[in-house]
């Protein structure tokens, strides 16, 4: 039977399963790199600084990579994007299966891992946007945020199970399987972008500043995912230390902890699939409040039953925001706005490093678990404050345009 519904284009469907395998790699890649640098160091700041390497080339390379996305092939920048990040973790596999895994290893692979995802990040929203439009966006991010969220129950229990089993060598060998079909999704897609830009000029950052300026919106969001970024995010690193520390658990349980907060994303996820809600702003706002809020009440429990409960209340809250933080930036924007949009995204995405170090700091002079009470309920203040003053995120439906929430 014959559709004309985008979603089930099979370009999209090629993209939603390169999705899939890219978020399987991660949610297999971050368990297990916290618990190979828990190992090798026993230094919460040295495991962190992990994390910032990975989230270091957003900040550097993300105004680059949305300026590519709106000048070239999308499809070409994703299958060279992807192909750096399979390079980065064979490498890093190969070291393992010799014996010569070290720190320094880790921390360069994982800066390269992460350049080939911030380049990917803008070019695929692009695509997803030209083949699905804006009345189907929000569900297409929606399949995303679902992969995503069935990844994170999965992966981080496939990486405890490998660990368990076999060893680190195999357990990095399996996200190189996740990224080929990654880079393969990417190579069968078979449509070309054709509004590319014609322009040569370069983007300067001024730019940046007037389109901030003039869209409440964007400056909104992009502030709301700094927040998350800095206090949300990088908060999983801490969380063998949580399981050993107060948990009284070993270290793999921190892949159990993980994915529970897959179950109430996923639901989240099914639900915004399902329902075709308008009113994304306030999605956006709630959800992002939700998992600072309660990622702060999990800082305050010992046992390790109602961790695994509140830690999933987190996960509905994370998965509201990413189902609608991509889309808020696609409707609000115009399309020759749009390329310099998501560059800002990427780059306040990469304001991850700041929150490693501020919970890798804290956590070494304190406790992990006082980092994990302090800092989500300070950036949940700090949230409140930029939703009051922008007054525009409860304004932002499928339909608003731009003159409509400034």
């Amino acid at each position: 039977m014959k559709t004309t519904n985008p979603i089930y284009n099979p370009n999209h469907l090629k993209i939603a399963f390169g999705s899939l395998s890219s978020s399987m790699s991660f949610w297999i890649q971050i368990p297990l790199i916290i618990i190979i640098m828990y190992e090798l160091t026993d230094s919460p700041l040295k495991v962190t600084f992990a994390n910032v390497l990975w989230s270091l080339p957003w900040s550097v390379l993300g105004g680059f990579a949305g300026r590519l996305s709106s000048k070239y092939n999308s499809k070409t920048i994703m299958v060279s994007a992807r192909f750096l990040s399979l390079i980065s973790m064979i490498t890093l596999g190969l070291f393992s299966l010799f014996g010569y895994l070290n720190i320094t290893i880790v921390y360069i692979t994982l800066f390269i891992n992460g350049s080939g995802i911030v380049i990917d990040f803008p070019a695929k929203r692009q695509l997803m946007l030209d083949i699905l439009g804006r009345n189907y966006i929000v569900k297409g991010n929606a399949i995303e945020g679902f992969m995503w969220q069935f990844s994170t129950l999965l992966g981080p229990l496939i990486a405890a199970l490998f660990l368990s089993i076999f060893n680190v060598s195999s357990a990095l060998f399996l996200i190189c399987v996740f990224l080929f079909f990654n880079l393969l999704s990417a190579i069968s897609v078979k449509y070309t972008y054709e509004n590319l830009s014609t322009k040569t000029t370069k983007t300067k950052i001024r730019d940046y500043i007037i389109l901030l300026s003039k869209n409440k919106a964007v400056l909104a969001v992009c502030g709301i995912t700094i927040i998350m970024n800095i206090f949300m995010f990088p908060s999983q690193s801490l969380i063998p230390f949580i399981a050993v520390e107060v948990l009284g658990k070993t270290s793999t349980f921190s892949s159990i902890i993980i994915s529970t907060a897959a179950i109430g994303s996923i639901i989240t996820s099914i639900i915004l699939l399902i329902l075709n809600t308008k009113k994304i702003g306030l999605i956006f706002g709630f959800c992002t409040s939700l998992c600072l809020f309660f990622l702060f009440i999990y800082s305050f429990s010992t046992d390790y039953i109602l961790s695994l409960f509140i830690y999933a209340v987190v996960g509905i809250g994370i998965a509201g925001f990413g189902a609608t933080q991509a889309s808020l930036i696609q409707i609000t924007t115009t399309y020759e706005e749009r390329g310099i949009a998501m560059g800002i995204l990427a780059m306040c995405i990469g304001s991850g490093p700041i929150g490693s170090f501020l919970y890798g700091i804290f956590a070494e002079n304190y406790t992990a678990q006082l980092a994990m009470r302090y800092l989500p309920i300070s950036g949940f203040f700090i949230l409140l404050l930029i939703i009051f003053f922008t007054n525009v995120i409860h304004k932002i439906t499928i339909d608003s345009t731009n003159k409509e929430i400034v």
